[in-house]
């Protein structure tokens, strides 16, 4: 089916002026119903268990069941975006924090891989002031909308920043149905894709450059998904001189750069402790401003990339890598590619 005559779900289609704030996809984890949830976590922290190795039955959900039920629906098959607040930061440790995290990850899908280091349960925190390439979750610039690996991402604020650290999401389905309506000929441009560099988490057999083309908007059984990095365009486009980004390249990127940012698609606001937002990577994109930290106040966030089961029917072509829908780890290697993003 052509692209342009797919229909896509209403629900897929919001915007962010109509939502009204974060009320509108607000979940709240009460404190009685998270009792056998934390209580486990506690157990497993003293117990030296890792959040990777613990498994459903390690981390009993208890009455918290039916309201993550509900979250799993949401963002699978609904908005596709939700904000879970009432993780208790107050009185727990970040290692009990990363249990509870996790148990309620594991009734979402399967983590995957975020990075060559294979962490599974990423902590995103600056680490500029040591390594100045760092890839983009482990430092403190303006990120663009963007899609990760993997059906769905989480994270949950541990400490945001001491200055700015604004999360922004937008429909990528809204933004598709926009650009078909004004600019059907620039939607074919983005539809065929681009190659993206692999910023440096190559296996010792792969090109640093995707050999294919991934589409910014693809349809798979009758149903479309969005996947799009900037930064991997272009720099793809800069290490490789066989790639030439043409000026119907640049207007059909500069169009979906300016839908992704439209006042009335986004949804803007700064992730408070004890906040986690779980969204669908192929029907949201995600951005997050720059912002300001300090040794003695680190912003930090827990992070999750996880594989759906059953998984979004998908093109091959969207993946950058073989095999799970993440980076394949590589021992000793970190994720860091020096490049014209990097803080100056």
């Amino acid at each position: 089916m052509d692209l342009l005559e797919i229909p896509v779900p209403t629900v897929n289609l919001w915007r962010g002026v109509d939502l009204g704030g974060t009320d509108a996809i607000v979940t709240v984890l009460p404190d009685d119903d998270l009792a056998d949830l934390e209580a486990a976590a506690v157990d497993l922290v003293a117990r030296g268990v890792d959040p990777v190795d613990a498994t459903t039955d390690d981390l009993p959900l208890g009455a918290l069941e039916p309201l993550v039920d509900g979250l799993r629906h949401e963002v699978l098959h609904g908005r596709g975006l939700a904000l879970l607040r009432g993780f208790p930061v107050d009185r727990c440790t970040v290692d009990e924090l990363s249990h509870i995290f996790w148990g309620i990850g594991l009734r979402l899908g399967t983590a995957v891989s975020q990075s060559v280091m294979g962490e599974r349960l990423g902590h995103v925190i600056n680490v500029t002031d040591v390594d100045p390439h760092a890839r983009a979750y482990r430092n403190r610039s303006e990120l663009g909308p963007h899609s990760d690996p993997g059906d769905l991402l989480s994270f949950l604020c541990i400490r945001p920043a001491e200055a700015g650290g604004v999360s922004r999401f937008v429909s990528s389905l809204a933004v598709f149905d926009e650009i078909r309506r004004v600019r059907p000929d620039l939607l074919a441009v983005l539809a065929r894709g681009f190659r993206y560099h692999r910023f440096g988490e190559q296996g010792p057999d792969d090109d640093p450059v995707t050999p294919h083309h991934l589409p910014v908007f693809s349809q798979c059984e009758g149903i479309v998904s969005g996947r799009y990095v900037p930064e991997y365009v272009q720099i793809a486009a800069d290490e490789d001189p066989t790639i030439e980004l043409t000026d119907i390249d640049h207007e059909a990127l500069d169009l979906l750069h300016a839908t992704t940012n439209r006042a009335d698609l986004v949804l803007d606001f700064t992730m408070a402790a004890g906040e986690a937002v779980v969204a669908n990577n192929y029907t949201v994109f995600h951005a997050r401003t720059a912002f300001t930290d300090s040794p003695e106040h680190r912003r930090h966030l827990l992070r999750l990339w996880l594989a759906a089961d059953p998984p979004r029917p998908v093109v091959p072509e969207t993946r950058q890598y073989i095999g799970e829908p993440g980076i394949p780890p590589q021992a000793g290697q970190t994720p860091s590619f020096a490049s014209r993003y990097d803080e100056r």
